[in-house]
């Protein structure tokens, strides 16, 4: 690590302690070749997390907040102290690979025409995550929300090839590398996404703004996957649903509320157990 990074690695934890630990062991193990800096937001955890982070990694800039901000706010603190020209946005739940902070630094840089980079994500057994998609689309929104995710293979490139370095719309933020003269000309995440899909309009905004994204094939990660969502509280899945319908109402209107509101509705009722599904239904949360 260095008081004058060239790197700044972004994480926003919320009770994962040993994961968030595994994580920041890995990138100590593998660390970019260029000076480096580690920034950790912790939101509100209650298992410890911050304390075992101040205690076992002093070095890591710790900020703490008293409750979970979101992942969006979480990281866009971590993105405002960031020192170095390139950011890197990792999750709590990954391990650091071999030489894959090293590889994507590379390619950042090889690729002039690239606002951000990412890799290949791996499940705990090696297999590959289909971490890459394309811009999705209220019919995407309609099927995936179905369970009908094999009728929307443009969607979920069934056909990428994970081996090869190519060019990619919408890869997952768990690992995503981005050019600070990028984030500093779109923006930071949009905070209206607490939780979901701000990753999807983050990588859009890039796109928009004339940039590439270069999905990396030469580097990966093992990626738990979803740890701090999975233990959620009915209250917070009910806010995971109002932003899945608040990015579709944004990009396809009124017929996002008509026609996927309703299946939504339906799925968070199966997940919450009846609880918190009327909230849904209570549309001020789309004039964030």
């Amino acid at each position: 690590m260095s008081d004058s990074p060239l790197l700044s690695i972004i994480i926003t934890n919320w009770n994962t302690k040993e994961l968030v630990r595994e994580a920041l062991s890995s990138i100590v193990a593998h660390p970019p070749l260029v000076p480096f800096e580690i920034i950790v937001v912790d939101n509100g955890s209650g298992d410890g997390s911050a304390e075992m982070i101040a205690g076992s990694f002093p070095l890591v800039k710790l900020i703490r907040n008293s409750e979970n901000a979101g992942y969006a706010r979480g990281n866009n603190q971590g993105l405002a102290v960031a020192e170095g020209d390139t950011l890197l946005l990792l999750g709590s739940d990954v391990v650091v690979l071999d030489q894959s902070l090293r590889g994507m630094y590379e390619c950042l840089s090889s690729h002039p025409g690239a606002g951000a980079v990412s890799c290949r994500l791996l499940n705990p057994d090696r297999t590959v995550q289909q971490s890459c998609h394309r811009f999705p689309t209220l019919t995407d929104a309609i099927l995936t929300y179905l369970s009908l995710h094999e009728l929307a293979p443009t969607y979920n490139i069934r056909d990428f090839d994970f081996h090869k370095t190519q060019e990619v719309d919408q890869p997952a933020a768990t690992c995503l590398m981005i050019r600070k003269s990028v984030v500093d000309r779109i923006g930071l995440f949009d905070e209206s996404y607490t939780i979901l899909y701000n990753d999807v309009d983050l990588c859009k905004r890039i796109h928009d703004a004339g940039w590439q994204i270069i999905y990396c094939a030469e580097a990966e990660i093992i990626h738990h996957g979803s740890q701090s969502t999975k233990r959620s509280t009915p209250a917070v899945r009910l806010e995971m649903y109002r932003n899945i319908l608040l990015y579709y109402f944004r990009n396809a209107g009124i017929p996002a509320i008509v026609l996927l509101l309703p299946i939504l509705a339906v799925r968070l009722a199966i997940v919450n157990r009846g609880r918190c599904v009327l909230g849904l239904f209570s549309l001020s949360y789309l004039s964030r």
